[in-house]
């Protein structure tokens, strides 16, 4: 593996080819597939974009969930007493009041993982699939030595199912295989016993059926309406931090501190940090020549250079002032961003098919990496970066100047 606090002045992989090491803060486009829904499983159909919806949300499902775990703790427990009631102070009794009091013990045991590990996916949803699990497997248990209390039995089936789809917090998919496998176990449990007649047998499997996709149907719509939710709250997100013709970051996202926070992380870790201040030459005199709609398709088109030969999810871009944007390269040294900076200059003058001829220059300011002093604010490194880029405009344009900013 590479050492991430340098980059060799070299040609960069596309985004595609490199590991994220962060979520993305927003899709690029509306459109993009990332944000589409896989209906069937009622998920994103995108892994990063569904991680990042877990993510949003785990505070939430983690407290609905711990709720959920001490009830069915508590739940199993009393109906203990159901046990005696039926099979009196017998050895059975007391085994099934043993075997309840064991799922109490592994839902506290999930309550406890919960609570230590609060960050965790993995905890939040093995903690509900396990106690489920384990909570079926003990009411199968239950009512093979209950035979007498069938019908209460099945509407505890019922219930539980439902639970299982509305009350702990799970994948879409989990909770399906939960209840659909439950209920099969159930209904051959039934059939087993042999203590139904066939019509008996039939009416109890059909209501396990019709419990079960009512379930699915009310798991499944939620599950997804809070899916588009989320994605219209992205949606409103970009129209508001996005520049609708270019796609890149706005003015206003830059001000949210987005370069703080890069200072920041090259502050506590010590990697470089290196942003480019680049603008398209004599653009004016591209809109007094070609007119205006000319000027916008040279800046969409820039602005896609940009975006393309940087890093997704770890590189940002802002359109800064008019023809102005600005790069937020973390992890970037100074030769690593002057590699950039010429590809692109070099892309974007000799760009095949281009109906109108343009060029750039750009201005880099650069923080070493493990440096002892770095710029006071992110207002002292972007002006850095432009006073390079007047250079670059004094010493005849379409070129790259540099500097380091710390050290």
């Amino acid at each position: 593996m590479t050492d991430p606090a340098a980059r060799l002045p070299q040609p960069r992989a596309p985004a595609r080819d490199r590991p994220s090491p962060r979520l993305p803060v927003l899709p690029r486009d509306s459109s993009t597939p990332s944000l589409t829904i896989d209906r069937r499983r009622a998920e994103f159909a995108d892994r990063v974009s569904e991680a990042r919806f877990i993510r949003h949300f785990l505070p939430e499902r983690n407290a609905q969930l711990k709720a959920s775990l001490l009830f069915a703790a508590a739940f199993y427990v009393a109906f203990a007493a159901t046990d005696f009631a039926t099979l009196g102070d017998t050895a059975v009794a007391w085994m099934l009041a043993g075997l309840r009091a064991g799922v109490a013990l592994v839902g506290l045991g999930c309550v406890a993982a919960i609570v230590r590990r609060p960050a965790s996916v993995r905890v939040s949803i093995g903690a509900a699939c396990t106690l489920l699990v384990v909570a079926l497997a003990v009411f199968m248990v239950v009512c093979w030595f209950q035979p007498q209390v069938l019908a209460w039995n099945a509407m505890s089936q019922a219930l539980i199912i439902m639970a299982v789809y509305g009350n702990f917090p799970n994948r879409f998919v989990y909770s399906v295989a939960i209840g659909v496998g439950s209920s099969f176990v159930f209904a051959a449990m039934l059939a087993i016993q042999g203590n139904l007649r066939a019509d008996d047998l039939l009416t109890l499997v059909l209501l396990l059926v019709m419990g079960n996709a009512l379930g699915y149907i009310a798991a499944r719509r939620f599950h997804v309406a809070q899916r588009e939710q989320f994605r219209a709250s992205l949606l409103l997100q970009q129209l508001a931090d996005r520049d609708p013709l270019t796609g890149c970051y706005n003015r206003r996202f830059l001000q949210k501190g987005l370069l703080n926070a890069e200072l920041e992380r090259a502050r506590r870790y010590g990697t470089p940090l290196s942003v480019v201040l680049c603008d398209i030459d004599h653009f004016k005199r591209i809109n007094d020549t070609h007119g205006h709609a000319a000027g916008d398709q040279v800046l969409a088109d820039f602005a896609g250079l940009l975006l393309t030969l940087t890093r997704d999810t770890v590189d940002s871009v802002v359109r800064y002032g008019g023809e102005e944007f600005l790069l937020v390269l973390p992890q970037t040294d100074l030769a690593g961003a002057q590699a950039l900076a010429e590809r692109i200059r070099a892309a974007f003058a000799d760009a095949p098919g281009a109906s109108i001829r343009a060029t750039a220059s750009f201005g880099i300011a650069s923080v070493p990496a493990q440096a002892p002093v770095l710029p006071a604010s992110s207002e002292a490194l972007i002006g850095a970066a432009d006073a390079q880029l007047y250079a670059a405009k004094r010493g005849g344009r379409n070129m790259v100047c540099a500097t380091l900013a710390g050290g």
